[in-house]
């Protein structure tokens, strides 16, 4: 049996997941034993340090790490795509009901999304530590979202009062991550779509908020609950697509590139499983983020499941590029990632001969 592999995921689709949970015998028939992220290296997540590692989750940490840290640590070997529900959501009683509704009216942000609009004015942001660096960025997700949601009714960020609240995402302590029960996303984000488990969710609520953030099957939580609604549903513009990155360690392509190649065959073969096996898919996935099957499928779509075989599609590169654009723009990346240089196509590329 080789050394173990580590790997850790976001609360995204993906086919590494399903290899962990259904495929997990065909790893050991292969001597390759993973074991999940110990809640100690917490930072691995960011910092990608560690010799084995495989990482499914969003582009943004992948490309800070290679842009601002650590350039040639990873290598890319695979996408896909996350188009899910979000926006901004409003209480379901709310007078809001269009973008253009929102003018003046109190935007919980997290102080990371709030440096962001500001363009890390008075930030010395290549000098933090890689986790809160990290963090800072992934305040994108909540900027990105305010710029456009209020773009489609001709007003800018200025147009709205920004409340400083955290949320569970970009606002998470790097104590709260190492003390962690497991570095699962259930126990990352225990119930991350209510007051108890979410400072925005608490503040909308008690109506010292408007509006709040959110996206993925949290998104859709806070509507099968009856607590919220979205003013706009991002999703249906692609210039707010994201994409799951699949990362590994250098080191690992490097010194046993055979290793690579047999998970990735396995998450192929996965992915190609999944387009016939919807219910057990959401099941999977719900259980790994602590939310209700049905959040699944209304967050991902009624045929996420089909989408799931990891591939290095132009379309999907190219929204990776967008989200690096976004970054550039908001001073988060002091360089471009060369996306030729950082992908590695050669174990998808194998797959399909």
């Amino acid at each position: 049996m080789r050394p173990d592999l580590v790997y850790s995921n976001c609360p995204v689709p993906n086919a590494l997941l399903l290899v962990l949970r259904r495929f997990r015998g065909e790893l050991e028939r292969r001597g390759l034993r993973f074991a999940l992220l110990p809640p100690d290296q917490a930072d691995v997540h960011f910092t990608f340090a560690h010799p084995r590692y495989f990482r499914f989750g969003g582009e943004i940490p992948p490309l800070i790490s290679e842009g601002v840290r650590a350039p040639g640590r990873t290598q890319l070997i695979g996408l896909t795509r996350c188009r899910t529900l979000q926006g901004f959501f409003v209480l379901c009683d709310s007078d809001i009901v269009e973008p253009a509704d929102l003018k003046g009216k109190r935007i919980a942000l997290t102080s990371n999304a709030i440096r962001v609009l500001e363009h890390l004015e008075g930030v010395s942001y290549e000098t933090m530590e890689p986790w809160e660096q990290t963090q800072l960025a992934l305040g994108t997700w909540e900027a990105r979202a305010l710029i456009h949601t209020l773009n489609t009714a001709g007003l800018t960020p200025t147009d709205v009062e920004w409340v400083p609240v955290p949320n569970p995402w970009a606002a998470h302590a790097h104590h709260a991550a190492r003390v962690s029960s497991s570095f699962a996303p259930q126990d990352l984000f225990p119930d991350a779509a209510s007051p108890e488990g979410n400072a925005q969710v608490a503040a909308l609520v008690k109506r010292r908020v408007d509006a709040i953030f959110s996206f993925l099957p949290y998104a859709a939580e806070l509507e099968r609950r009856a607590i919220a609604r979205p003013v706009l549903d991002l999703r249906q513009f692609p210039e707010d697509d994201y994409v799951s990155t699949w990362t590994v360690s250098r080191q690992l392509v490097e010194e046993d590139p055979e290793v690579v190649q047999t998970v990735v065959r396995l998450a192929v073969a996965a992915g190609r499983w999944a387009a016939n096996h919807p219910d057990e898919v959401a099941a999977i996935h719900a259980e790994n983020l602590g939310v209700s099957v049905e959040a699944v499928w209304r967050a991902f779509g009624p045929r996420f499941h089909e989408q799931l075989v990891p591939c290095l599609d132009p379309a999907l590169i190219e929204t990776l590029d967008r989200t690096q654009a976004f970054l550039l723009e908001h001073n988060l990346l002091p360089r471009t990632v060369k996306l030729e240089e950082w992908i590695e196509p050669s174990f998808l590329q194998s797959v399909r001969c």
